[in-house]
């Protein structure tokens, strides 16, 4: 039962972040919100990219790293991920023309057999939810860059330069700001209920953003109070950064010997 609850809290986190922005900072210079959507803008035009996430919950005092690294295409529609969850298990993530397939390994507990690859269509996760799979296929949405970067949409109140620094090895300025969810969820429309949901309790969130002198979003960073969630649900600290762009981003379909239906999932959440 733990298990599955720290599980949940993880995915919770993910589904909110995948792109969002911040820990605090000060400076000197005041800076227009629309410097940093128009960064957001640049870096959704790349063709494809390379990325890594680090997420840490911390739920009861007993914190919880989860790293993620994978490349996607701008649309979304081409992806490949894997994840490693501490005391879960791994997960691998392929998304080929929409389809998604995520290879439940470790996490399933070996209950899939020889067929660990689930295969989910968008529709069937509009239709699903609730439980461990349900969040996982909320997750499996919108842990993206591309998807992440429309949060930048929401940006509100004042934007503040920090200073240079340096992002995968290059050059990359510093800038503070808030993220209005709320406001976000305007360019959201099709955003799973599970994660409308956890957005709107956020409500307003500060942000830490690196844009290249290319005027792409490079690097995003962000602190999380989750307790209005409920109790227990801890704080989580989430940084990304895009380390390339114009990757090529080959992906296959698993074989469909290996695939197991959605729907036989139901069994592994009692």
């Amino acid at each position: 039962m733990k298990r599955r609850g720290a599980l949940g809290a993880i995915v919770v986190a993910l589904a909110i972040t995948a792109a969002a922005c911040g820990s605090g900072g000060t400076g000197a210079a005041a800076v227009s919100i629309k410097t940093l959507q128009a960064a957001a803008s640049n870096t959704q035009a790349a063709d494809s990219s390379r990325f890594v996430m680090d997420v840490t919950v911390d739920v009861a005092g007993m914190p919880t790293t989860v790293k993620i690294d994978g490349t996607t295409t701008s649309d979304g529609k081409t992806a490949q991920m894997t994840m490693t969850l501490p005391g879960v298990g791994g997960l691998e993530e392929r998304i080929v023309d929409g389809v998604i397939y995520m290879n439940m390994g470790d996490i399933a507990g070996g209950k899939l057999g020889d067929r660990p690859w689930v295969k989910l269509d968008l529709e069937q996760l509009k239709q699903q939810g609730g439980g461990m799979f349900g969040d996982l296929a909320d997750q499996a949405q919108s842990n993206s860059p591309q998807q992440g970067l429309e949060y930048l949409q929401g940006l509100s109140g004042d934007v503040t330069k920090v200073g240079d620094d340096t992002v995968a090895g290059e050059h990359a300025t510093h800038y503070t700001a808030t993220i209005d969810y709320s406001k976000a969820l305007d360019k959201l429309p099709d955003a799973p209920q599970a994660m409308r949901d956890a957005l709107t309790k956020l409500g307003t969130v500060p942000a830490d953003i690196w844009i290249d002198d290319n005027d792409r979003v490079v690097k995003m960073k962000m602190d999380i109070d989750a307790s209005a969630f409920g109790a227990g649900a801890g704080k989580a600290t989430m940084s990304m950064e895009i380390t390339d762009f114009g990757v090529p981003v080959d992906v296959q379909a698993p074989p469909d010997d290996q695939v197991t239906d959605f729907s036989a999932l139901s069994s592994l959440e009692a």
